[in-house]
C-alpha cells in the first residue's frame, strides 16, 4: 500500500504555482533542517523530505508557496494554528515538530512516516473493503476525539491528509492549518476546488463549526470508500457545493448492494445536513462503528491469517444482496432442529442401553484451555549493540503477576527505531510445548505496533522476524491487546515459545523518547500432545 516516503501531506489543490524546486535542494532552513528533496507540492505549500541536524532525525518540513508566506496576515495564523496543533499528542495524529521563519521562508517541520495517503489509494484501488473502512474510521475518531476535546477543529478531513503507514497505523496529518487557511481559501481562485468535496455544509455556508464537521467530513470519506464515489459530485466547486446544500446522498447500498446495513445507515447519519442530526461526538460515532455487524477489533488484535468468506458480486441487486441471509437462516434452523431431535434420541438410547447393562461408548475430551507455565523470558534485541537483549534485569516483571511492575524497551529518539533495528521483542520460554489459544499483553497505552512468533524452540537462537511469517499482528495497541489464536491451524500456533515483536514503539513518553512498556504477558490453551 505504500509508495515510499512518508507525505504528511500536500494538499489536493495543484492550480497554485509552486515555488522554484531549484536552490532549495541542500538548503539549510534556520540552521537546522537541511532539505533534501521534494516530497509533494499543492496548492498552499510544498512538503520537502529533511534532516534534523540537531536531533539528527528525518523530517518532514513544510514550505509555504510565495504568495502565502508574503501574507502577514495568514502567516500570523498559520503559526499559532500550528502552536496549537503542535500540543497533539496521539499515536494516530502526524507530529508537529516546529515551526520556521528564513529569509521569507516560511515552514512547519513535521513527522515523516513510510506511508501513502487514502487519496493514492483509492485512486490506485477505488474500493476499500468494508472492514478496513471501519477500522480506519475507528482510528480516525480516535485522533479527531483527543483534538476536538482540546479545543481543536481539523477542518479539512479528507483523504490526502489521512496517512496509512506500512506497519498498518493509520494518521491524520494538517491539523489545524486548515484554520489558518480558513479565511484565504474560500476566496481564492482555485483553491476551494480542491476541498469543496469534503466541507461540511456549514462550512460552505460560513457558518459557525465545532467537531460535527470533521464528522460530516469523515462521512464523505467512509462514503467514497465504501462505494468508488463521493457521494454528491458536479463539474465544478460551485455545483458540488450546491448539491450538498439543496440535495440528499445516495443510499451507499444503492451503489454498492454489499455494504452492510447498518454501516451504510451509521454513513448516511454522518452526511445529514443539518449538524444537530448527526452523531454528537466522535465518541458516538465510534460506538456506532463498533455496534455495526462487520467484525471488527478495535482493541483485540486479530490474527495474521484470515479465512474470509466469498467477496458479494458488486453488481447484484438490492433485494438479491437482503435475500443472502434468509436462506443461511433458515438451513441453520432446520439443522438445529434436526440436531435437538438427534439429541433427544441419542439420549433416550443411552439411558435404555444404561438400563439394560450395554456396554457404554467411549469419548473423546478436548483438552482444556488453562493458563500456561511460562519458565523464563528472554529480552530480544538481535540488532543491537553490546550485552545482549535491552533491560535483562526487568523481564520477570512481565510475567510476575503483578501489573505494577513492567518490563520495558530501552528508550529511542523515533518511534520506528531511527532506522536502526527492524525492532526489538521479549521472548517467553514456555515450561512445556502448548498449543497457544490466546496472548494477553497488558502494556503501554501510547500506539505500539508490533507481532507475535509462536517458536517450536526453547530458545531464539537463529529467529528472524524480518523473514519470518507472523503468528499474529498488531496495531496502535493502547492498553491491553488480546490475541485469540484459535481459528488458525494448530501447526500455526504450537510451540515452546513465544515472541512478542515490538516494531513500533508508539508516540514519546513524558521525556521525548519512545519506548514500550509490557505490564503482563498471560498465555492460555494446553499441553501440546505427541
Amino acid at each position: 500500500m505504500a509508495d515510499g516516503r512518508a507525505r504528511p501531506n500536500p494538499t489536493d489543490v495543484t492550480r497554485v504555482e509552486a515555488a522554484p524546486v531549484q536552490g532549495f535542494v541542500g538548503l539549510t532552513l534556520c540552521g537546522r533542517y537541511e532539505l533534501h528533496g521534494l516530497i509533494g507540492s499543492g496548492g498552499m505549500a510544498q512538503v520537502w523530505d529533511a534532516t534534523d541536524l540537531i536531533l539528527g532525525r528525518e523530517v518532514a518540513v513544510k514550505i509555504l508557496h510565495p504568495h502565502l508566506s508574503g501574507d502577514e496576515a495568514f502567516v500570523t495564523r498559520f503559526r499559532a494554528e500550528a502552536v496549537s496543533a503542535a500540543r497533539l499528542s496521539h499515536p494516530n495524529i502526524v507530529g508537529v515538530y516546529d515551526t520556521c521563519s528564513d529569509n521569507g521562508n516560511e515552514a512547519i517541520v513535521m513527522e515523516l512516516l513510510d506511508a501513502t495517503t487514502l487519496r493514492t489509494y483509492l485512486d490506485e484501488h477505488h474500493i476499500v473493503d468494508s472492514d478496513t473502512t471501519i477500522r480506519i474510521g475507528l482510528r480516525l475518531l480516535d485522533a479527531l476525539e483527543a483534538a476536538h476535546r482540546a479545543g481543536l477543529v481539523h477542518r479539512d478531513v479528507k483523504p490526502s491528509n489521512i496517512l496509512l503507514c506500512v506497519d498498518g497505523r493509520v494518521k491524520i496529518a494538517d491539523f489545524g492549518i486548515a484554520k489558518a487557511e480558513d479565511q484565504t481559501e474560500l476566496t481564492q481562485d482555485g483553491a476551494l476546488v480542491g476541498t469543496a468535496t469534503y466541507l461540511s455544509p456549514e462550512q460552505l455556508l460560513g457558518n459557525k463549526i465545532d467537531g460535527r464537521a470533521d464528522l460530516y467530513s469523515l462521512g464523505i470519506v467512509m462514503y467514497e470508500c465504501l462505494t468508488g464515489r463521493v457521494p454528491f459530485q458536479g463539474d465544478t466547486g460551485a455545483a458540488v457545493a450546491l448539491a450538498r446544500l439543496h440535495s440528499v446522498p445516495l443510499d451507499p447500498r444503492r451503489v454498492r448492494a454489499d455494504v452492510p446495513a447498518d454501516l451504510a445507515a451509521t454513513v448516511m447519519r454522518t452526511l445529514e445536513r443539518d449538524p444537530d442530526d448527526r452523531f454528537n461526538s466522535a465518541a458516538d460515532l465510534r460506538a456506532a462503528l463498533l455496534n455495526t455487524s462487520v467484525e471488527t477489533q478495535p482493541v483485540r488484535s486479530r490474527p495474521a491469517v484470515q479465512i474470509d468468506p466469498d467477496p458479494t458480486d458488486p453488481g447484484e441487486s438490492f433485494a438479491k444482496s437482503e435475500r443472502k441471509w434468509l436462506y443461511p437462516a433458515l438451513f441453520i434452523l432446520l439443522v438445529a432442529t434436526a440436531l435437538v431431535i438427534a439429541g433427544l434420541l441419542v439420549r433416550e438410547t443411552t439411558l435404555d442401553d444404561e438400563s439394560s447393562g450395554s456396554a457404554s461408548s467411549a469419548t473423546t475430551s478436548v483438552p482444556a484451555s488453562s493458563e500456561l507455565a511460562i519458565a523464563d523470558a528472554i529480552p530480544f534485541d538481535p540488532q543491537g549493540k553490546g550485552e545482549p537483549g535491552e533491560n535483562n534485569q526487568l523481564k520477570a516483571n512481565a510475567f510476575d503477576g503483578d501489573p505494577k511492575t513492567a518490563w520495558r524497551t530501552e528508550g529511542y529518539d523515533t518511534a520506528n527505531f531511527f532506522g536502526s533495528k527492524k525492532g526489538v521483542g521479549l521472548g517467553l520460554i514456555l515450561e512445556e510445548p502448548a498449543l497457544i489459544d490466546r496472548v494477553l499483553i497488558e502494556g503501554s497505552t501510547n500506539g505500539w505496533s508490533g507481532s507475535i512468533f509462536v517458536i517450536d524452540a526453547e530458545d531464539l537462537d537463529g529467529v528472524d522476524p524480518a523473514t519470518s511469517k507472523p503468528t499474529a499482528t498488531f496495531q496502535d495497541v493502547s492498553g491491553a491487546v488480546d490475541l485469540d489464536l484459535t481459528q488458525l491451524d494448530a501447526s500455526q500456533r504450537t510451540g515452546s515459545s513465544v515472541l512478542i515483536w515490538i516494531t513500533n514503539l508508539g508516540s514519546p513518553q513524558e521525556d521525548n523518547r519512545h519506548r514500550v512498556e509490557i505490564a503482563e504477558i498471560t498465555l492460555t490453551g494446553s499441553i501440546a500432545t505427541n
